[in-house]
């Protein structure tokens, strides 16, 4: 089944490297999806929902594949409609079952054509003259190479491009510190209605499936009712803590957000690790102030943890353009536009202390990330997708949102599966095809 050479490698499962692996796929490439996990589907798997499909003013700003993915989870009734919020820093939320997310995107993938593997990780990249030629894969095997003719980093953490030796920055500029990771986790035996009620600064209303009438799925809001217990628990370092939880079915929080671990690197495996054994503590922490305090959470339990804390910025790459902070606010526009965005500026603050948003002024609230973003400079056949493209610290706090991640994996396919037809580096792409493909494949450019 699996080859030593493709066409289009595409490093990492999550939800960049979905859509870059099915789109570069049905471009006719041959393709291998590398993935460390067992399943693809990064972040979605857990359980966290798409958000921002649309703008402040309900115009769709993501549509293409993420969209292809959201209509086949609807239809499967692992997924609720795209719901339209106001009032807070949110303008849509879409919730999802992410354990059939795992099967609906791995389906497609399969029918693509794509291969996967899985339980592997990149590990070793050879790079002639700065043009990448093969990886070094490490799982049960052993190490393994494998060439390609473009490769494309959707690993999140710029792992690949790192290995190639591709220029990055990390973190803030100012010290390099990263936004705060949140180990999400699945809660059942909730009083959903209960819970909700408690907190209504982002009211999502909506029907979850199975249920008999629509009511309030999602929790946007503080515990500041509960500083004090917090303080005397010492359950977070700090007043007025923030939760975000949702469901989709019954009697469950299918995402609860509100452990956060902070001034750790997520692309280092000794601090990684550090985060994980400090988010598990303060998980337990944390389930036992719900059960004991907060209305409608006195039987819940946990159900599932993710396969990992989440991380919301470690790399960026060194790309031929440089997002900033200023092009998001003023909704800029490019020419070599591969994907827009309507989401806010949101960051979680490095050192553990809250978090504050900025929100878009452009008339259209929304901006567009060029494709200039995902080539790195210097180093040839390779792209990069997800939150490890081309942006300052604080740009990069709106385009690591799920949908945005899916429309850059996207471009980055279609550009990859052409580089490799035409035998050129992705720099020297003609970006009004891949442009005129995107288009026709629904995306929204």
């Amino acid at each position: 089944m699996y080859q030593q050479k493709y066409d289009v490698i595409v490093a990492g499962g999550g939800t960049a490297g979905i859509a870059a692996a099915l789109s570069s796929s049905r471009a006719k490439a041959k393709v291998l999806l590398i993935e460390k996990n067992s399943y693809v589907g990064g972040t979605a798997a857990s359980g966290l929902p798409f958000i921002d499909f649309f703008n402040r003013d309900g115009r769709q700003i993501v549509a293409g594949i993420a969209e292809e993915l959201m209509k086949q989870l609807f239809r499967e009734k692992a997924a609720l409609k795209h719901i339209r919020t106001s009032g807070g820093h949110l303008n849509s939320v879409t919730m999802i079952d992410p354990e059939w997310l795992k099967i609906i995107a791995e389906e497609m993938l399969l029918e693509s054509g794509c291969d996967i593997l899985y339980h592997s990780f990149v590990c070793g990249a050879k790079v002639e003259n700065d043009t990448l030629s093969s990886i070094t894969v490490a799982n049960k095997n052993g190490l393994t190479k494998f060439q390609a003719d473009c490769f494309i980093d959707t690993t999140g953490d710029g792992d690949l491009a790192k290995f190639s030796g591709a220029r990055y920055h990390q973190g803030r500029e100012r010290d390099g510190l990263c936004q705060a990771m949140s180990l999400l986790f699945k809660l059942g035996d909730v009083d959903v209605e209960r819970t909700t009620a408690l907190f209504s600064e982002n009211p999502v209303v909506a029907c979850p499936v199975g249920g008999d009438h629509e009511y309030n799925l999602h929790i946007s809001g503080k515990l500041s009712k509960w500083n004090d217990i917090v303080k005397k628990d010492e359950i977070f370092p700090h007043p007025d803590h923030n939760i975000w939880a949702g469901t989709m079915r019954q009697n469950e929080l299918t995402y609860v957000n509100t452990v956060r671990v902070s001034e750790k690197n997520g692309a280092d495996a000794y601090e990684l690790s550090e985060a994980e054994i400090e988010g598990r503590a303060q998980l337990k922490k944390v389930i036992y102030f719900l059960n004991k305090y907060v209305p409608g959470l006195e039987k819940a339990h946990i159900t599932s943890i993710p396969n990992g804390i989440g991380v919301r910025e470690t790399r960026r790459i060194d790309g031929e353009y440089v997002l900033t902070g200023k092009d998001v606010i003023e909704g800029r526009k490019f020419e070599d536009r591969i994907a827009r965005n309507g989401y806010c500026i949101d960051i979680h603050d490095p050192k553990g202390q809250g978090w504050g948003i900025s929100r878009i002024q452009s008339q259209d609230q929304s901006y567009d990330i060029p494709y200039r973003c995902i080539v790195p400079v210097r180093i040839d056949n390779l792209l990069v997708a997800g939150r490890c493209i081309s942006t300052t610290s604080e740009a990069l706090a709106s385009t690591r949102i799920m949908p945005s991640c899916m429309a850059l994996g996207q471009a980055a396919g279609i550009a990859a599966a052409l580089s490799a037809n035409k035998k050129i580096a992705p720099r020297k792409l003609n970006v009004e095809e891949i442009q005129n493909i995107l288009k026709k494949s629904g995306a929204l450019i």
